[in-house]
């Protein structure tokens, strides 16, 4: 696809590409980009030396091929990467690491409420008050995601957002 869109239109010869690795495959001409901003790794079917455009199918992986796209755009014009699309927001990596700190106390033989005094308390729970206390159900409820993660729904996270929209019948509970 070659047009004259703006003055802002550009060439590309993967040759200039600093750090460029580029080889030929059967399905097309492959370059491994490491950029300041991340890796790119570009696939060019009809390739002639250059190329000025990038043709993205509309898959279910669309926006995540889009925002590589938009990264590749800002690295090619020493622009700073922002966060990837699909990246998991601050407060699920927070609740996450949680589970998993919860996950390797019980593991190691904590009780519900040693792990709520650790990790969810900033003053020791007396015994007594335990039974009705707050934490415990709240220790109970990070024990059983964490159990989800540890079964396999890590693997979730390795298409986050992607897991998350209902194709696979059912809502991901890794996030929530």
């Amino acid at each position: 696809m070659s047009a004259s869109i703006s003055p802002s239109h550009q060439r590309i010869r993967p040759s200039r590409l600093i750090g460029a690795s580029v080889w030929q495959q059967k399905e097309g001409l492959h370059i491994l980009w490491s950029a300041s901003t991340g890796k790119s790794h570009l696939v060019c079917e009809d390739y002639s030396g250059e190329f000025d455009a990038i043709l993205l199918p509309l898959d279910a992986a669309f926006e995540t091929r889009l925002d590589a796209a938009r990264r590749l755009w800002r690295a090619l014009n020493g622009r700073a990467a922002n966060p990837s699309y699909g990246a998991l927001p601050q407060q699920t990596k927070i609740r996450h690491i949680l589970n998993l700190r919860a996950h390797d106390g019980h593991y190691m033989g904590a009780t519900y409420r040693q792990i709520a005094e650790v990790l969810l308390s900033r003053e020791p729970i007396a015994p007594r008050d335990w039974r009705d206390h707050h934490l415990r159900h709240k220790v109970r409820a990070i024990l059983r995601r964490a159990a989800f993660l540890v079964a396999g729904g890590y693997r979730d996270l390795l298409f986050y957002p992607h897991s998350r929209s209902g194709k696979s019948g059912r809502r991901s509970r890794s996030s929530g």
